[in-house]
């Protein structure tokens, strides 16, 4: 169910990052849509739903990596990289072919509209970064982190959680990191959740907390999100009356990296809210569960950034903030569903091979 409501959240923000926020900020897109509505130094309430939407696919990060260390910290180096090797890399390869013929597909079905941007089959070696990011933080996990971290008595783990954690969140450790290898500090930061789910496996740290507790921190942890939107938008306007210029204002939207102390306090809450849930076992759940990583891969580029692009969000927010909100929910589970049936073909297909693959190699004689 979490994995569910994370990939439920990351499609919301691709939405919003790669087609909402670029037709509020991009001259082109603004000229091209006819919506510059929000161009005037003014603080609009409405625009704080994108600042909200805008945490939620880093949550859905901080969530699949919990998750993933919760259930597979205690496993030691008895976890199968080969199998989860073959699984990430078939996924990603089959979902680089769907999308450069269904990209094809539909832009000649379209009449050759030149809004759609087609993928090539080399989107397999470049297309969404989470997939190598997870798989070099279990890596990591079976090589040596697993082991250390069973070694590990309780002060030693929290230790160990509070030394990587810091050295995250510092802006010169940060950076110093960046420095030594692009990327180095949410590599950091990966491990640490991913020690931090098996912590919380483990020791139940915030077991003795009540589950409302974890919704107030939730609420307050928003709170600051939206003062400080508040915040920026203010000194943006503020800015741009010193400036005296004659050019159009564009508003500011928050961003979040993927370290951000405020994704991870609401990624830890949500994960533990959902971990006292207590539901009986659903294969439908648990199926659409299992394809969630299919649809992460056939929904994060650039042909489908470019159909989302094909409506006028801003005009829609600017008029009606609640239609908004019910048309970008009914866009992404959309995207969820196609997702999902293109990992059910997948099965499909996974299985006929598995039972005809003789047609395609020797048996060999023993």
């Amino acid at each position: 169910m979490l994995r569910i409501a994370a990939m439920f959240m990351i499609i919301l923000y691709h939405i919003i990052i790669h087609c909402v926020k670029p037709q509020l900020t991009d001259r082109g897109s603004m000229e091209r849509l006819g919506n510059g509505l929000f161009n005037n130094p003014v603080f609009y309430k409405k625009l704080l739903l994108l600042d909200i939407m805008d945490t939620f696919g880093i949550i859905g990060n901080v969530i699949f990596i919990l998750i993933s260390g919760y259930f597979m910290c205690e496993k030691g180096k008895n976890i199968n990289i080969t199998k989860i090797s073959k699984k990430l890399l078939c996924q990603l390869g089959f979902a680089s072919v769907v999308l450069t013929i269904a990209s094809a597909v539909c832009f000649r079905m379209g009449g050759g509209n030149t809004f759609l941007n087609l993928v090539n089959i080399q989107v397999f070696n470049s297309m969404s970064w989470f997939a190598g990011y997870y798989y070099l933080v279990i890596l990591i996990a079976v090589l040596f982190l697993n082991g250390f971290l069973e070694k590990s008595d309780n002060r030693g783990y929290i230790t160990f959680l509070i030394v990587v954690f810091a050295l995250t969140q510092f802006g010169w450790t940060g950076t110093l990191a960046d420095g030594l290898m692009p990327k180095l500090r949410i590599l950091l930061n990966g491990v640490f959740l991913y020690a931090l789910g098996g912590y919380l496996k483990k020791y139940e740290p915030l077991s003795k907390l009540r589950t409302y507790v974890f919704l107030l921190a939730i609420i307050i942890t928003y709170f600051f999100v939206v003062l400080s939107a508040y915040n920026n938008t203010k000194n943006n306007i503020e800015n741009y009356i010193r400036s005296k210029t004659e050019d159009i204002f564009i508003q500011s939207v928050s961003e979040f990296p993927n370290y951000s102390i405020i994704v991870i306090i609401i990624g830890v809450c949500l994960f533990e809210i959902f971990r006292r849930i207590k539901v009986p076992q659903n294969k439908f759940v648990n199926y659409i569960g299992s394809a969630t990583f299919m649809v992460y891969l056939l929904h994060d580029n650039g042909f489908f950034y470019s159909i989302w692009d094909t409506q006028d969000w801003i005009t829609l927010l600017y008029n009606n903030p609640y239609r908004f909100i019910l048309k970008v929910s009914i866009w992404s589970s959309g995207v969820f569903a196609c997702g999902t049936v293109v990992y059910t073909f997948y099965i499909i297909l996974a299985k006929v091979f598995n039972k005809y693959k003789w047609i395609l190699f020797k048996k060999h004689n023993i």
